[in-house]
């Protein structure tokens, strides 16, 4: 399969292209080289508004997605149903993640090509009573039981349900170090978006815009 065929078959199977999840065609795609006077970017933008779709990209640019091209009242349903699921599950993801924070020393948003590094993770929040309790609560909150009640099979679920819906990626199994893709930047966006607004209204322009990706 071409490049061409084979990021259009990911971004319409809803993938985010990113340089974790695919250097090839990340590469493909922020290229400058110009075919029949357009980028490969502009060809695949093209070949998706025929399906009444287009090509967009996290506000940082880490990961390239597949989003309406307009918003009618079918796509705004689909979107506004998008936001309430993630709305519903919203406690949960940012616990998480202020937890990776904490342990970072870092109070910026986490970042498309960040490193966890699991086992550092575990010692960081054994040896700290808050961050412990806090990894509890984040895995009552999410539905993840320990089967053995430990700890670090707490932080084993969570991690491994970031990573199956695709924000996270194992890149060295034997060190248990993983790597956020570029799926967390549009994550960060919607949380941004949900804490600013406790309604979603179907007459909000903002919502109009930030909801179709």
């Amino acid at each position: 399969m071409n490049p061409f065929s084979r990021v259009v078959t990911g971004l319409l199977e809803g993938q985010f292209i990113c340089p974790v999840t695919d250097q090839e065609g990340y590469q493909y795609l922020t290229s400058t080289q110009l075919t029949n006077g357009r980028t490969n970017l502009e060809e695949i933008d093209l070949y998706l508004r025929r399906l009444d779709l287009r090509i967009t990209m996290t506000r940082g640019a880490g990961a390239y997605f597949a989003a309406h091209a307009d918003i009618d009242n079918e796509g705004k349903k689909a979107a506004k149903k998008r936001f309430t699921e993630l709305k519903n599950i919203l406690r949960p993801m940012v616990s998480f993640l202020e937890i990776v924070m904490r342990i970072a020393g870092d109070d910026g948003a986490v970042s498309s090509g960040q490193k966890l590094d699991l086992n550092r993770m575990m010692g960081r929040i054994a040896a700290n009573a808050s961050l412990t309790e806090q990894l509890r609560q984040t895995a009552i909150d999410t539905g993840l039981v320990s089967k053995d009640g430990s700890d670090r099979e707490r932080l084993n679920r969570i991690v491994r349900k970031f990573q199956n819906d695709g924000f996270l990626r194992l890149v060295n199994p034997e060190s248990e170090i993983y790597m956020f893709t570029g799926r967390i930047e549009w994550l960060m966006e919607a949380i941004e978006y949900l804490m600013q607004h406790d309604k979603i209204s179907e007459e909000d322009s903002d919502f109009e815009k930030r909801a179709e990706a």
